[in-house]
């Protein structure tokens, strides 16, 4: 079972701000990796949406480790679709 994948207004924003973060003080394919494999783990989310840890601190709301400093929050909603709540970088602490 695949399921849609849908973005709140925050996960577009925390999109936005890792970009520009990435290509102002990185490069512009950095920017490109890393938006590359963002896809790739909304792919896997959608695939099998239970197979990230369910939070400890957030009722509903699952875990995915994409990267050493990079988490996505997401839930399952109605067993119709995955909303990705928001893509956080554990530098700057956690959703």
């Amino acid at each position: 079972m695949e399921l849609e994948v849908r973005l709140t207004d925050r996960a577009r924003a925390d999109i936005e701000d890792i970009s520009k973060y990435l290509q102002n003080n990185w490069s512009e394919q950095v920017k490109i990796d890393f938006l590359v494999r963002l896809n790739d783990q909304f792919k896997l989310i959608s695939k099998m949406p239970l197979m990230f840890r369910a939070s400890a601190k957030r009722s509903g709301i699952r875990e995915c480790v994409m990267q050493k400093h990079t988490l996505i929050y997401y839930r399952i909603v109605e067993e119709r679709f995955v909303q990705i709540v928001s893509i956080q970088s554990t530098r700057r602490g956690s959703f």
